[in-house]
């Protein structure tokens, strides 16, 4: 899975670095704003593949004594940098736009067509190969090539305006409406990088439909004290108290191995901890299995 994401991202690296080329010396003939928004977008392309590269390898990586979960969370590390980064770039650009507006320079639609067209090209071979992961940075890195295959039509588009009106104004607003792309893009990105740093239960995973799932088993009394997270997009954890009657352990393994198998199965969760306790004498009754609980306590004894 990681062999196949590296070298999906190492292919879109090299055409994404090739279209960087050819959309600089197109901006320097053409002279558009809308075509330096578009390579703008395209170099943050290039930062975000590297990263991803980057964060990838990293997570192939053994685990070590003090790294028990190994690096795999540096791909959230590098899906936020990709998202800062494209929010920049379309402050940057939205800025580029506004500075212009009004100032009637020209822009030459010829070279604007053909190097937006080659752009074009570029960015739908990448997304199309990058559609289907579902490592995140992988995905990070499909949201900057199909927001910058949105950019690209625009651009040409817009070429095609200027070449039969001559209106450079056209210019502009295919530049501010690049910008609303790759910021829609940034806010995708960063809110998936955010939402597992902070540790969020994955969508559809929520502590109480867990809790409806676990009590179906048979044999199981009660569940509390539930907690879901990711450490990056592949791996999902949850652990939780399952309360039961007076069983023996082998019997305890195989109600543990249901659970294990409707967790898996209903809500994605990869890695799940069970702590059995016996029923009515569970550390719920006895409030005293709350986290935060416990740290109000030891705030207010100090």
């Amino acid at each position: 899975m990681a062999d196949d994401s590296m070298r999906e991202l190492g292919r879109a690296f090299l055409v994404t670095l090739l279209v960087l080329v050819i959309q600089l010396a197109g901006w320097h003939y053409s002279n558009s704003l809308a075509l330096l928004g578009d390579s703008a977008h395209v170099f943050s392309d290039l930062i975000a593949f590297g990263a991803s590269l980057s964060a990838i390898w990293l997570a192939m990586r053994s685990p070590t004594a003090r790294r028990t979960f190994g690096f795999h969370r540096v791909e959230v590390f590098a899906a936020l940098f990709n998202g800062i980064l494209l929010a920049l770039m379309a402050v940057v650009i939205a800025y580029e736009a506004f500075q212009r507006y009004g100032t009637g320079y020209s822009v030459s639609g010829v070279p604007m067509l053909f190097t937006s067209l080659i752009g074009l090209a570029g960015n739908l071979y990448v997304a199309y190969h990058l559609q289907h992961e579902e490592n995140l940075n992988t995905r990070s890195a499909f949201m900057h090539a199909a927001g910058d295959a949105l950019s690209s039509v625009g651009v040409l588009l817009g070429a095609i305006i200027i070449i039969f009106t001559g209106q450079y104004i056209v210019d502009v607003a295919v530049s501010v409406l690049i910008s609303g792309i790759i910021l829609f893009s940034a806010y995708t990105v960063l809110r998936g990088s955010l939402s597992i740093l902070l540790e969020s239960a994955p969508y559809g995973a929520e502590t109480h439909r867990i809790e409806e799932s676990v009590l179906k088993v048979s044999g199981v009394r009660g569940v509390h004290d539930i907690h879901v997270w990711r450490s990056c997009s592949e791996f999902v954890f949850a652990m939780m108290h399952v309360e039961a009657d007076n069983i023996q352990l082998i019997d305890a393994r195989v109600i543990s191995m249901q659970i294990e198998e409707k967790l898996h199965h209903e809500f994605g969760i990869t890695h799940s901890t069970i702590q059995f306790e016996p029923y009515g004498c569970s550390c719920e009754s006895q409030k005293s299995c709350k986290m935060l609980e416990h740290r109000k306590s030891r705030k207010h004894q100090h």
